[in-house]
């Protein structure tokens, strides 16, 4: 039991940076919108719109035709990141 308790951190924290880096791809692929047609591209959309949808239902974050969710959504990840390792 204690050597799942001790790899349990490392298992977390990876999980929030391979959504992060799903986060940065996905804006990555907002400069050549083609991409979103691709295999890889519709499962990056897939894992992400559902959580900036969220996001943008709660706070508006569109300013001209610039989108801030996916700042807004690293912003919030890193933070429930923290909260969940005072937890641990």
């Amino acid at each position: 039991m204690n050597q799942i308790l001790s790899g349990l951190p490392f298992v977390i924290s990876t999980a929030f940076n391979v959504y992060e880096f799903i986060l940065f791809v996905f804006c990555l692929m907002s400069f050549v919108p083609s991409l979103y047609n691709n295999p890889i591209g519709r499962f990056v959309v897939a894992m992400v719109d559902p959580f900036l949808n969220l996001i943008r239902r709660v706070i508006p974050t569109t300013i001209g035709m610039l989108d801030f969710s996916p700042i807004i959504a690293i912003i919030i990840l890193q933070l429930l990141e923290r909260v969940v390792f005072l937890i641990i």
